[in-house]
């Protein structure tokens, strides 16, 4: 994982959030927030931090799936609540709804982004994604379902339908 856009998610996006308990234990990771980061992390260090955050910002979440998946709903609306989502691009998002906006954010991350991810169009309410990353599914479902949200999706949920190491399916609908 880009090093600079892991620093930025724990830095910028989660920065209300990082504990110095959290913080020590990211750094006993090999995740130090204070020095300069590396041109990579290894994924590997990317899913352990998720799960030391999940852990630390739910604790009264019982299952790690629940946590990871608050996480990732939690991570949409930081980016949103912190103006990291930028306010144009983000009123045209909605002007277009959930459909042909997250039609448009796999497009342009196909060269841009770490993670790989298709959209099918089910129905003008449902949507497929397809993942190439399946670990931390109900992180990545959580983050999804926010981000349907915000983007004018009523009521969004997010099941996966199938998931592997390395591709996960899932479904968004909304009302």
């Amino acid at each position: 994982m880009p090093g600079r856009l892991v620093q930025s998610v724990f830095k910028k996006v989660l920065a209300g959030d990082m504990t110095p308990p959290l913080l020590d234990q990211l750094k006993a990771e090999g995740l130090d927030l204070a020095a300069e980061p590396p041109e990579e992390y290894p994924r590997t260090l990317w899913f352990r931090a998720i799960e030391l955050t999940a852990t630390s910002l739910y604790p009264m979440v019982s299952e790690p799936a629940d946590q990871q998946r608050q996480l990732g709903r939690h991570l949409i609306t930081c980016l949103q609540q912190r103006n990291l989502l930028k306010g144009p691009w983000l009123t045209v998002a909605k002007l277009l709804g959930p459909r042909r906006a997250l039609k448009q954010v796999a497009d342009f991350g196909a060269d841009n982004s770490p993670v790989k991810f298709e959209v099918r169009e089910k129905s003008s309410k449902e949507l497929e994604v397809i993942v190439d990353e399946g670990r931390q599914t109900e992180f990545l479902a959580g983050l999804i379902e926010a981000l349907v949200g915000i983007l004018g999706g009523k009521d969004s949920r997010v099941a996966t339908l199938s998931s592997t190491e390395h591709r996960a399916v899932f479904s968004a609908t909304w009302r």
